[in-house]
């Protein structure tokens, strides 16, 4: 059956429910996705620019460079800042002492030096070994108390003193770079993950890369868990916008052309989806929804038919153009420069 816009409706981002810093869930499934893709449980991610989401990945923000003890098998920790659950963490200088060496000639032990959510830097003792590295095996680095993080390793090898291997760490054995730093990995914002192999078909955090299970019961693992994270985000309150017409959406994608070397053709790839709209809308007041949502990028909604819950979804900045004609209703025109895809959305 053939129909009309006579029952559209369009409704419109106005407002927004806040959600406090909370931890966010992986996804289960495809594999390469798991402790990649974390899921808000929000259908919607706000992209206004003064509500957007605040991502905190358990970290170090800054700090905690590694340097010799001046006693024997300790390290000097600097201060520094971390996440841990979602909270900036104030740690001051420490000293990590008892750190251990190998017994045998030629073979090494790694030591970690971590720090809790308390601000307690301490040492976690790998099995000692020939070099490898394979967590958690002998000679390799150990797993990571849950909810602690790394803040480097020293490499400790053999050294056969009269004290029984009681000697001073060189900066030779340190490895202050190994940080679980939290702007590692890189991630993008999906204000509604709609599209692709494995939609979640809501909002969600999606990593460069797979956070590693690197974090364990016990140092030789093996490992269960991943570093968390944590976001706070604001999920919109749709509105109809009243006294709509003529609404209509342009769905657009770009193409690039590259050539390589030998190449007998020039090949075409398309870019991210793009999409706009315009449609005019009566008013009667100054102070009305116009006025609240325009130039400002915000969530709007196209139901061909108000009595059915399948819709088009896509976030757009919202442009009015007022029209005040002498003997004919006030009329206002909408553009809608759209941000990212138009999702088709149905039940």
């Amino acid at each position: 059956m053939r129909k009309t816009g006579e029952n559209a409706k369009i409704e419109v981002e106005v407002g927004t429910t806040f959600y406090a810093m909370q931890e966010l869930t992986s996804v289960s499934s495809p594999a390469a996705d798991v402790n990649k893709k974390f899921e808000t449980g929000a259908t919607f991610l706000s992209d206004q620019k003064k509500l957007q989401p605040v991502v905190r990945l358990d970290g170090v923000v800054s700090g905690f460079n590694i340097t010799p003890g001046s006693g024997n098998n300790e390290v000097d920790v600097a201060a520094g800042k971390v996440y841990i659950a979602g909270q900036l963490i104030s740690v001051t200088a420490d000293t990590v002492t008892d750190l251990y060496r190998p017994t045998t000639l030629g073979n090494v032990r790694v030591n970690a030096i971590v720090v809790d959510a308390s601000g307690t830097m301490s040492r976690v003792e790998g099995t000692e070994g020939t070099s490898s590295s394979t967590r958690g095996a002998a000679g390799g680095p150990p797993f990571l108390p849950v909810d602690k993080i790394l803040l480097g390793y020293v490499n400790m090898v053999y050294y056969d003193g009269s004290a029984s291997g009681l000697t001073t760490v060189t900066t030779d054995e340190i490895d202050s770079e190994s940080k679980e730093r939290t702007i590692l990995p890189s991630y993008n914002i999906q204000y509604y993950d709609g599209s692709g192999d494995n939609p979640t078909y809501g909002g969600c955090v999606d990593f460069a890369s797979a956070l590693p299970d690197i974090h364990a019961a016990t140092p030789s693992g093996p490992g269960t868990a991943c570093r968390k994270v944590y976001a706070s985000f604001y999920e919109p309150v749709f509105e109809q916008i009243p006294d709509a017409k003529d609404f209509s959406f342009d769905e657009e994608v770009g193409t690039v052309s590259s050539k390589a070397y030998q190449d007998a053709a020039e090949e075409m790839s398309t870019t991210t989806p793009s999409w706009s709209g315009s449609g005019e809308v009566y008013f009667s007041a100054v102070d009305d929804i116009l006025q609240l949502v325009k130039n400002s990028k915000r969530w709007i909604k196209y139901y061909p038919d108000a009595d059915e819950v399948d819709h088009w979804a896509g976030r757009a900045i919202i442009k009015v153009s007022r029209s005040l004609p002498l003997e004919e209703n006030f009329s206002a025109s909408i553009t809608l420069d759209g941000s990212g895809e138009l999702y088709p959305i149905t039940s």
